[in-house]
């Protein structure tokens, strides 16, 4: 094993060096829940803050109904620290000494009070200094508050939904180290409204009827996405049925489709996170019959979504990821095919590479765990990634909604992801008409 190799700790790890507040025993056992308060999540690889090593935690859907969310989160960061030591970014160098990583997983378990036993654990007994990603907004909005007496910095979290920017909008002293990864859906993910109305007006859709149905997950990233939508479409001149909710564990869609087939909609859009749940939908929507476009937003958070799905994704149209379109996109798309022998699904395996090479960059930068000084350098540090510009805002406005939000931007000058349409397990980029490599396809049965 190299000296920088990430490695497997033992639980007994010394507590020597570490500085950040803890919780005191009875606060400690009443949030995480006591026996559950000493369990690590399972996986973890716990880290030394002694001998020249320094813990960073990962936080992610490891298991649970999102797990091969956390799976291509995983190999995203594999990736981050194995370039990011041929680029000589690890060994960390903090107070002028050297400290290479020891990565710990924190698992959210995509459940709320799980997440918070997980990210308490990583903090208190793990010793954790730094924390980097998460994927649910309920998640998120959870662990906000259970981090804040630690001051610690967590860099990307992409829960989305603006619940989030609203706390963040409330009460930025608070919320200092808590840096939103993923933009609000009224400024980003629910705006399908002009591409449509420039199919429309290209005479390349026809649809029907001006009715839309919106499915979304019982989150709240669901339920924002689906408020975001429902304006988004209304803009459009559509009219959209009340958005449906649905738990994240859902399988049968039969009557929720009966009534859209009913309501003789022109556009099907759903939202999931749990993969299961999202591919039983596209199946038994592509077997329903109705005439209608579908927005698979989500679907390609899963990188086995054809093999789920097979021909039944065909023709769903989704911008819910960043796509290869530069050179280096397209180079590191090859390496990850190499390395693990699969498509990668680009928003969880590429952001998160992202945001550990920015979260090394900015340590090494600041040169200390000092909290005010580490919150100002990740607003002093934007960072161009392989997928996306990272610029954090100090203020809300038209491209954030609240201070400490990843800002929205044109492609490779802010947050920006293409709208592609889905074919036999391919996809092509279809909006903006700058990048796009292929036309928008009516599908046969509309």
């Amino acid at each position: 094993m190299s000296k920088t190799e990430t490695r497997e700790t033992p639980l007994s790890a010394s507590r020597e060096h570490d500085t950040g507040p803890r919780l005191k025993r009875r606060q400690f056992l009443t949030a995480a829940g006591a026996g559950a308060a000493l369990l690590l999540a399972p996986g973890a690889l716990r880290a030394q803050s002694a001998n020249g090593r320094v813990a960073i935690g990962v936080m992610g859907p490891f298991t649970g109904p999102a797990s091969r969310t956390g799976d291509a989160f995983k190999k995203g960061v594999q990736m981050a620290l194995e370039d990011a030591r041929k680029d000589k970014d690890l060994p960390l160098t903090i107070g002028g000494q050297k400290f290479d990583v020891d990565i710990v997983w924190v698992d959210s378990q995509s459940d709320p009070e799980k997440a918070v036993k997980a990210v308490l654990d990583a903090l208190n007994r793990q010793h954790v200094k730094f924390l980097i990603t998460g994927w649910h907004s309920s998640v998120a909005m959870a662990v906000m508050d259970t981090e804040v007496p630690f001051h610690v910095v967590h860099l990307g979290h992409m829960g989305e939904a603006q619940t989030i920017s609203e706390k963040l909008l409330k009460d930025p002293k608070k919320y200092a180290g808590w840096f939103k990864g993923w933009p609000a859906p009224p400024i980003f993910a629910g705006l399908y409204g002009p591409p449509l109305e420039y199919f429309m007006k290209q005479g390349l859709w026809k649809p029907a009827t001006r009715k839309a149905a919106v499915l979304v997950e019982d989150t709240d990233y669901g339920r924002g996405w689906g408020q975001a939508l429902t304006d988004s479409l209304k803009k459009a001149g559509f009219t959209p049925l009340p958005y449906d909710v649905t738990p994240l564990d859902q399988t049968e869609f039969a009557p929720l489709l009966t009534k859209y087939r009913a309501e003789k909609v022109s556009v099907v859009a759903m939202t999931s996170t749990g993969s299961v749940s999202a591919s039983n939908f596209v199946k038994q929507y592509a077997n329903s019959h109705i005439k209608a476009l579908m927005i698979g937003h989500g679907l390609t958070w899963f990188s086995e979504w054809y093999k789920l799905t097979g021909t039944a994704s065909n023709y769903i149209i989704t911008a819910d990821s960043p796509h290869a379109i530069a050179p280096w996109q397209k180079d590191w798309v090859k390496t990850y095919k190499a390395k693990y022998n699969e498509e990668p699904s680009l928003a969880p395996s590429g952001m998160p590479y992202d945001y550990t090479r920015m979260a090394f960059k900015i340590i090494n930068k600041a040169g200390t765990w000092d909290f005010a000084t580490l919150t100002k350098t990740v607003h002093e540090t934007p960072y161009k990634g392989v997928w996306q510009y990272y610029k954090f805002s100090d203020k809300a406005g038209p491209h954030a909604l609240a201070p400490n939000e990843v800002e929205t931007g044109p492609f490779m000058e802010g947050f920006f992801f293409p709208l592609v349409q889905l074919m036999n397990g391919d996809y092509k980029i279809i909006w903006p008409t700058k990048y796009a490599d292929a036309k928008f396809t009516q599908p046969p049965w509309v």
